[in-house]
Order: structure tokens, then sequence, then C-alpha cells
């Protein structure tokens, strides 16, 4: 069922996000068009579907999400991130009627921003991490270690791999995603539904930055 033309707000706490979701859904002006909101707690007036990331709920309290689904008209599709299924279930505790998986397809995603503003159920989706760009288990593992700011020797360690055969699953991550340095992967892995480093983590944010610059030279230099 078509709805005409779909008013969709994004609610992400990561600017990286935010762009992403904006460019894959202007592909499709004919049936969604991206709108933005005077502020997380405005009445969102004028929209029809809100896409809120599930990150927020890592952030906050859970009031933004609240305020959203009981002071605003619009429909309310939460964008899930597959390594964080507790937040999705937060989400659904809160009252969120219906999810969808950040390693969709554009196209997926626009189908079910449609669905969800013609209050039709979704369905069960299958949100296995990496499917979009055909990775394997080991290289969804690797890329999430990237991103959560290991260094090369730590992720090996953790893996129980050599170094040379982690840098092998890495380059052969690299191409599938069509990336070509540790940034890229790290903006790819998020964008695409990866926890980001946690900031209770071990490691302090600096370090964590830190460490990827200085690893985005060595895996380069590596190849």
């Amino acid at each position: 069922m078509r709805v005409g033309v779909v008013r969709v707000a994004v609610v992400s706490p990561q600017e990286v996000v935010m762009r992403g979701l904006t460019t894959m859904l202007a592909d499709f002006p004919d049936r969604v068009v991206v709108t933005a909101l005077p502020s997380v707690r405005s009445k969102a007036p004028g929209v029809d579907v809100i896409l809120y990331d599930t990150l927020g709920l890592h952030l906050t309290d859970g009031s933004e999400l609240t305020h959203i689904l009981e002071e605003t008209d619009a429909k309310v599709l939460i964008f899930s991130r597959d390594m964080r299924p507790d937040l999705r279930a937060k989400a659904y505790s809160l009252g969120a009627p219906a999810w969808v998986s950040m390693s969709v397809h554009a196209g997926e995603l626009v189908r079910a921003i449609e669905l969800t503003a013609a209050g039709e159920t979704l369905g069960e989706r299958d949100d296995r991490l990496g499917m979009v760009a055909g990775l394997t288990t080991r290289e969804v593992e690797v890329l999430a270690l990237i991103t959560q700011g290991l260094s090369n020797k730590d992720i090996a360690e953790k893996l129980v791999v050599s170094v040379n055969t982690l840098k092998s699953h890495i380059r052969q991550a690299y191409r599938k995603i069509e990336v070509n340095t540790r940034s890229q992967a790290v903006s790819w892995a998020i964008t695409h539904g990866f926890a980001p480093p946690d900031e209770n983590s071990v490691e302090s944010g600096a370090s964590v930055g830190a460490r990827m610059v200085t690893d985005t030279v060595s895996t380069e230099q590596s190849g």
C-alpha cells in the first residue's frame, strides 16, 4: 500500500548517521522526503515518520524517545544497530512499535518507512550484520573490533589469529565495503549498524581516536 510521499525526520546523536540516511533517502524523492525537526522535543509538525537511532538510548535515559512516542503525531520506526539488540529491546519496552536494521538496503528502508506510515506491520526481518556487503562472520568480527578502537595486535589476540592472517581479513573486508582506510571503515561500520565505541570501555575516547589514526597508517602501509 503506497501512501504518497512520506515526510521523514531522522533522529540520531551521530552526525555521520544523519548524513548517511539523508543521502540514502535522497535517491527516492518520489517516495520519501527528509525534513528536519525544529528540536528533538518538538511536536514534529508535518512529519509522518520519525526514524529513531537506538544509539540515543545508550546515551540518554530514554525520555527523548518517550517524548517522540507520546507527544508527537508521527509514526515511529526504530533504526536498530544489530550489535545492540538490548537497545532495541529497550525501545520496545518504551512503546516503539517497529524496527528496521541498519544493514538493510536503501530500497528496503524506504519500503519499511512506507509501511510504517501506512500503519502496517513490517513482519520478520533478517538483520545479520554485514549481509548487505557479503561479509563473512570473521570479517564482521574484525570490523566490529576495529570500530571499537582495538589495535591489530589486540584484535589478533582476541580472535586467536596471527597478525598476518588478520591483515588478510582486513584487506578482504575493506574490498567488500569499498574503503581504503581504517577511518573510512569505521565510518562505514557505524553507518551500517555496528556498535560505536563504548564510552565505558577501558580506553578513553581520546586514546581510541589516537589509535585509529596510528592504525590507519599501519594498515594502509600493510595493504
